[in-house]
């Protein structure tokens, strides 16, 4: 509260308008502690003024005087002002009619005792925590020194000290300054000598009241201003903010799909025809996993010509609002735009209303602080946008029609889909087939899941003759027909290498080897403890298959599909042949595991499984697989095999 004592307004108001200049002795500069302060009195008067080179404005005439029409020139001794901010010192008219020194200036509240000093009851310049009202307007007394020379001019601010005030035009503004507890917007300036104060008062600067010069002035906006409409007649325009928002929403539900693939069967071998593969696909999917998210920008302009002070924007539903670079609590300048950008993940589908705000501190018409703040609200809805809800199900190798697409979420997991493939049998070979069925994104190529089944199919060895082939006429002609070398027949020369038919004669022409030929199988039976004469015409048959099988051998003249000798054979899976008449047999259907014959192997070249058999014989084959004739007999079940075309290949 302000003390109601001392000096009174009126007083102050009549000294305005009559003769300032009331000389005592001249100012001598600041003198020290304890000096005299009569002798130390400002000298002259003082003003206040307006200042069209800082404030003038075509327009709505701001810097006019109420009680002077010239805007083109310094309102020197304006008694009436339009608002506060436009009020300035100045020395006078001549310029200054203050005498060289260091002064200090105040705004004091003609509801008081007049006292310069900051911390004292009516002074509207000091600062918190002094302050003698609640805007916050006001300075420390250090930022209102100037000093004035010989010739009138002012330096501000004064040397050594800190300034802050507008300054042009030999003026200072007198604002920033509390607003006055007078009725009718009356203030006084204060001007004092810094020479000769009291270095050790309470309040700063420590002058002594009596020895100030005065000035009283007023600020009436409500008046109209000249050439211009009353509601134009305002310097002060309250900042304005507008606040923009927008929010985009996402709810992607993405389903995962799964596929295996099962098969009847994953291997089969035989002789010729063909092989049907039943496959079974079973296509998964879950319930679908929810991405959740809503985004957006919030954009806030300061569309007046004021700066805006300790902006602040907020966003409760966006945490993750960003305005970088700006910061909240921040200034804002006439103009100027903060982008703000938020990205976030809700729990839940539920709506969400977005409410942005934007708050700042301004000042109204008269100057007096306002808290406005601006809201943008936004409503954001999601909807479901379902991703691979549908799924395109492929197999290259599946039978026409094709394998069904846009397999659908609305389907119960698991589903089973059922096809079938038939593969023809190759002779001499065993092949591998893979069956991929994968699971594509509809209508792409992107791959979501695949499953892979392979088969392996088997035929038999064809091209294969039975001895009963190679004793009649045709083999015979085969053979006799033969090419030798000087007189020595190539086939005979080649049946040597293995032991059993070593017994044949070295220089054998190749009528001779026919005759050889002829009489092993003629003798060939299996009575008796061993069945060394029966495995031999057998497996003399499977040689000659060999021998005339092969280009690079006896060429060709059987008509294999291939050198019979680079043929595997399957030892695990060997039919046990019927003997039929003319040295022919048949597959019984039973089949029996021959490996123990040939060391234990499971498959083998025919070209090994001769060599190996070879290896067990002595020379002329009449003891063989030391005479154990289960053995001997699994490998004359294998060469019979061979030679009758049942033998199956192995991969």
């Amino acid at each position: 509260m302000r003390k109601a004592i001392g000096w009174i307004a009126a007083s102050l108001l009549m000294a305005a308008c009559m003769d300032r200049s009331v000389p005592t002795s001249p100012g001598r500069g600041i003198v020290a502690s304890g000096a005299s302060h009569d002798d130390n009195p400002v000298v002259g008067a003082v003003f206040t003024s307006t200042n069209p080179t800082d404030d003038h404005d075509a327009t709505n005439n701001h810097d006019l005087c109420q009680n002077q029409k010239d805007s083109n020139a310094p309102a020197i001794n304006c008694n009436i002002y339009f608002d506060k901010s436009f009020v300035w010192l100045s020395g006078g008219p001549d310029p200054s009619g203050l005498g060289a020194g260091t002064y200090v200036f105040a705004v004091l509240d003609p509801g008081g005792q007049g006292d310069p000093n900051d911390c004292t009851d009516g002074n509207l310049s000091d600062v918190d925590p002094c302050a003698s009202s609640s805007t916050g307007a006001g300075d420390d007394w250090t930022h209102r020194v100037y000093s004035v020379d010989a010739n009138g001019t002012i330096t501000y601010p004064a040397a050594g000290f800190p300034g802050g005030h507008d300054f042009n035009g030999n003026m200072i503004r007198l604002t920033g300054y509390d607003n006055t507890t007078n009725s009718g917007g009356e203030y006084i300036m204060a001007v004092c000598n810094l020479a000769g104060r009291n270095e050790l008062a309470t309040n700063g600067p420590g002058v002594d009241p009596k020895l100030c010069k005065y000035d009283a002035f007023k600020v009436d906006a409500s008046k109209p201003c000249p050439n211009a409409a009353a509601d134009d007649c305002q310097f002060h325009t309250p900042a304005t903010l507008s606040i923009e928002k927008t929010i985009d929403t996402k709810w992607n539900r993405t389903f995962k799909w799964g596929i295996t693939k099962g098969v009847d069967k994953t291997s089969v071998s035989q002789v010729g025809g063909t092989v049907t593969f039943t496959y079974t696909l079973t296509v998964t999917h879950d319930d679908g996993t929810d991405d959740l998210g809503y985004s957006g920008t919030v954009k806030v302009t300061n569309t007046s010509s004021e700066t805006a002070h300790h902006v602040v924007i907020t966003d409760p539903n966006a945490p993750s609002l960003s305005c970088a670079p700006f910061v909240n609590d921040s200034d804002l300048a006439a103009g100027g735009v903060v982008n703000c950008t938020y990205s976030e993940t809700p729990t839940s589908t539920a709506s969400i209303t977005n409410t942005a705000k934007v708050a700042w501190t301004s000042v109204d018409v008269n100057g007096n602080p306002t808290a406005p703040f601006e809201t943008a609200q936004k409503v954001g809805t999601f909807t479901e946008t379902d991703i691979d809800a549908c799924v395109d199900v492929k197999d290259p190798n599946a039978p026409n029609p094709p394998l069904p697409t846009n397999v659908c979420n609305t389907a119960t997991s698991p589903i089973t889909i059922n096809y079938s493939r038939t593969i023809s049998v190759k002779a001499d070979e065993c092949d591998n087939y893979d069956n991929t069925a994968t699971i594509y994104r509809t209508g792409l190529t992107t791959v979501l899941g695949s499953d892979s089944k392979t088969v392996t199919v088997c035929g038999g060895v064809a091209g294969g003759l039975t001895m009963g082939f190679w004793q009649n006429k045709n083999g015979q002609a085969i053979i006799t027909g033969g090419s030798s070398l000087n007189g020595v027949c190539k086939s005979g020369t080649w049946l040597r290498l293995l032991a059993p038919f070593s017994d044949l004669s070295a220089t054998a022409s190749c009528a001779q080897v026919g005759t050889y030929v002829t009489n092993i199988i003629k003798s060939a039976n299996a009575s008796g403890a061993a069945m060394n004469a029966m495995l031999k015409g057998q497996m003399l048959a499977t040689a000659l298959d060999v021998y005339f099988s092969d280009p690079a051998l006896g060429t060709n003249k059987i008509g294999a599909p291939s050198p019979i000798g680079g043929v595997k054979v399957d030892l695990t899976k060997i039919c046990k042949m019927i003997d039929g008449s003319g040295g022919t047999s048949t597959c019984s259907g039973t089949y029996s595991n021959t490996s123990a014959a040939f060391g234990g192997a499971s498959s083998m070249l025919v070209s090994y499984i001769l060599a190996y058999a070879a290896s067990q014989s002595n020379g002329g084959g009449s003891i063989w697989y030391g005479q154990v004739k289960a053995t001997q007999e699994l490998a004359k079940n294998t060469f019979d095999a061979i030679n009758n075309g049942v033998a199956l290949t192995a991969p």
